[in-house]
């Protein structure tokens, strides 16, 4: 009867003890998975990194040439601006001849127009 006594009293302990060595066992293995995982992360890092690199590059290469296109673009816009104003102030002088002569805005068609305003 002692000794079933002993048994009583030491096998909740036992039983504790056991749980405790389950629950250490598991946390270690959910320990280790999620290291293992974290390692696969960092692994993969450097592959994700030159991938961004790479894309960013490519972005950068795509806004130079669109900005060498926009420039060229200013570029024309100034030279049509430039162009036009010229044209206007020709097409001014022509009026003013023309009014001189008599026959302001009388085109070989008969057809009239008013010129002014584009050399201010």
């Amino acid at each position: 009867m002692k000794d079933v006594g002993k048994i009583l009293v030491w096998l909740p302990v036992l039983i504790v003890v056991i749980g405790l060595i389950g629950w250490v066992l598991t946390l270690r293995n959910d320990v280790t998975g999620t290291v293992q995982q974290i390692d696969g992360v960092q692994g993969e890092l450097p592959g994700i990194h030159e991938r961004i690199d790479e894309g960013l590059e490519a972005t950068l290469d795509i806004e130079r040439q669109l900005n060498d296109r926009i420039a060229e673009l200013e570029k024309s816009l100034a030279v049509a601006s430039d162009q036009m104003q010229t044209i206007m102030g020709d097409h001014s002088g022509f009026a003013d001849v023309l009014r001189e002569l008599g026959e302001a805005g009388a085109l070989p068609s008969g057809e009239r127009r008013a010129y002014g305003g584009y050399g201010n």
